[in-house]
């Protein structure tokens, strides 16, 4: 599983909304980072990532969403729970598929055919999730989100994306 991203500025005595801005904005950015590769689809474990990542930035989210004003703050992390959603009916098809294959040599030869059945109905509503992810992150670019979470987060936080520069961690 990727590594969770060191949060620029962050330490024990930062105030909670600086600490929400930081942290929100560098989630985002890493579960972002993950979105070419995703897109690709080559490697399964590009979109875990991203789920992965999108996952610590909701857990984000609920956490700092003291920060910020409730009823602006909702469709914001609507949309991300959304982007978590569409990414993890996708993962969750590639586990199966993954668990299945391995089962295979452990099976009768009987009992193949119902198991390979189910791999290939898996493999096919798997590729059905690809162009729902795509779309999704089409829409997510078209509306703006980053700039518009980023000048939200900025406005309530005083923490700038600009600025913050959030990296992956070295290897």
């Amino acid at each position: 599983m990727a590594r969770a991203w060191d949060v620029p500025g962050l330490t024990a005595g930062s105030r909670f909304r600086d600490a929400a801005g930081r942290v929100i904005l560098t989630r985002w950015r890493e579960m972002m980072s993950y979105r070419d590769g995703t897109l690709a689809g080559e490697d399964i474990e590009d979109l875990h990532a991203m789920r992965v990542s999108s996952r610590r930035l909701r857990a984000a989210m609920d956490a700092f969403d003291g920060a910020f004003p409730p009823k602006s703050f909702r469709p914001l992390l609507k949309q991300v729970k959304e982007i978590t959603d569409v990414l993890g009916d996708a993962r969750d098809l590639d586990v199966a598929v993954e668990r299945l294959i391995d089962v295979l040599p452990t099976l009768r030869a009987d009992e193949r055919p119902g198991i390979e059945g189910l791999i290939a109905r898996y493999r096919d509503d798997r590729s059905a999730e690809d162009p729902k992810i795509a779309a999704l992150m089409a829409r997510i670019e078209a509306d703006g989100f980053e700039e518009h979470l980023a000048g939200y987060i900025a406005k309530h936080t005083g923490v700038k994306l600009s600025k913050l520069k959030p990296r992956p961690p070295e290897v």
